[in-house]
């Protein structure tokens, strides 16, 4: 079938620009080397329902495992590892509360496939549409889940559209949903008219619906998450960060700024962008700064002027692509538009909210004119792990065979989180589990090349990507 640009092109095209402008000259922001640690303050709207803070580690200890990252893989991992082996000492440590990082932060959005696999496909079709049913059968799961704890936490599964906004693209996506409905996924091309029926705005030349998925609340799933975690006698510890790692059969952790050490005969990194802090996959997973922004709640007036009746969630063919979920209390969210690399690996953000912030308000007027005049009520920065080929991973290494991890969700984590936690628990078994017959196990994240190419390439990338949205 035809190409089209996709999120895997993304660092490969920054390696080959930053090679050509390094050896060009461009300069470069700083020195050398890998930026420090940071953890901004969560000021999501999101963050507003944030669960209990958890007691930090006090004590020296010794555990089965030690999961270091308190969002979405690292609470699914200590759920699934404590749930299939019953007596497991297993604890989280966060570095300040669960849910503080991209778990926190995220767009709202719960989406099926891989980034790699979304619309497109990447290797085959058999494999395509078995990434597409492991995704499935995860949000299932995780609304089970999220049932059994009776936490609320505004888990919508009712679909979701992508869509497109030019013409050129049909011949594309026509082709594209007649080979995935012969594979036996279940989706519907919408034309201009259909797509602005559902969603209210006559942007778009059309798009594609897709019955599974939808949205969530980013900050009450961890709260359900976290519930789920210490009903199964999973401890969890905030304001723990994890200072160091000295491997062996027992791995040695050192804890809050070395006052305290965990032993634990292995480890999940859980970390996701921020892995490379801790010393792992720095040349593997690059943190992407992200924004997101959400409006006070709409009138009725303007409900009826955006008549986005359907209230299906959607995301756009951007390269920079926008994505937009209406809250069950009637709030907007939106998010895209913007990415952003800081040189070192930098975790801490450093870019323009506010003009950031401004570029997403005019998008949303012109999706919306209804809405023109309303201002955000919050706006956020969250961090992004992609991979130099936008596919995710997750496995197991170390000399010891006593790493897991999960991490690289390149933009759809929701999903991909919770369904590597089960993944990470069935390795640590020795068991099998169908998603590691899939391409995105294992070794199978390639290395991204160093500094400075990385930062020079990156920028050039980012920038050609905002000129061809524009054009």
């Amino acid at each position: 079938m035809q190409t089209k640009h996709s999120r895997r092109s993304f660092l490969k095209m920054a390696a080959l620009t930053g090679g050509a402008a390094a050896a060009a000259g461009i300069g470069l922001p700083y020195a050398l080397g890998e930026a420090g640690p940071c953890f901004e303050p969560n000021d999501s709207y999101w963050a507003l329902e944030k669960p209990p803070a958890s007691p930090p580690l006090q004590e020296d200890l010794s555990v089965d495992v030690a999961v270091i990252g308190g969002g979405y893989t690292g609470l699914s991992s200590a759920w699934h590892l404590a749930k299939a082996a019953p007596g497991l000492r297993v604890i989280l440590l966060e570095a300040r509360q669960v849910g503080h990082g991209a778990s926190g932060r995220h767009g709202g959005m719960v989406l099926p496939q891989t980034g790699v696999e979304s619309f497109e496909i990447a290797s085959d079709l058999a494999t395509h549409k078995l990434v597409y049913d492991l995704t499935v059968a995860g949000m299932a799961s995780l609304q089970q889940m999220v049932q059994a704890t009776g936490v609320a936490c505004d888990l919508e599964l009712d679909g979701y559209v992508h869509t497109f906004l030019s013409e050129e693209d049909l011949p594309y996506y026509e082709e594209y949903v007649e080979e995935a409905m012969r594979a036996g996924i279940p989706l519907e091309l919408l034309d201009g008219d259909e797509t602005a029926r559902e969603l209210g705005t006559e942007v778009f030349a059309g798009g594609v619906y897709d019955p599974h998925g939808g949205s969530v609340h980013a900050m009450k799933l961890v709260r359900a998450l976290a519930t789920a975690v210490l009903g199964a006698g999973v401890r969890i510890f905030g304001d723990s960060p994890v200072a160091g790692i000295e491997e062996g059969e027992t791995m040695v952790l050192r804890v809050g700024g070395g006052n305290r050490t965990v032993r634990a005969k292995a480890i999940v990194l859980a970390t996701n962008g921020y892995t490379s802090k801790l010393g792992y996959f720095k040349s593997q997973v690059m943190p992407l700064h992200v924004q997101t922004a959400v409006t006070p709640p709409l009138t009725e007036s303007q409900l009826a002027g955006i008549a986005w009746d359907s209230r299906l969630p959607f995301f756009d063919s951007r390269n920079a692509l926008f994505h937009l979920v209406l809250t069950p209390d009637d709030r907007i969210v939106i998010g895209g538009g913007s990415a952003e690399y800081f040189f070192g690996n930098d975790v801490c953000y450093r870019g323009n909210l506010s003009a950031i912030a401004d570029m997403m308000q005019g998008e949303l007027w012109r999706m919306y004119p209804a809405l023109r005049g309303i201002r955000f009520e919050y706006v956020w920065n969250g961090l992004l792990g992609m991979s130099f080929d936008g596919a995710p991973g997750v496995g197991v290494t170390g000399k010891h065979r006593n790493i897991f991890y999960g991490l690289a969700y390149n933009g759809q984590g929701v999903n991909l989180s919770f369904l590597f936690g089960e993944v990470i628990a069935a390795l640590h078994q020795g068991k099998a589990h169908p998603w590691l017959e899939t391409p995105y196990a294992g070794d199978s994240l390639p290395s991204i090349p160093p500094e400075p190419f990385r930062w020079i390439g990156t920028q050039i990338a980012l920038r050609y990507y905002d000129w061809e949205d524009a054009h």
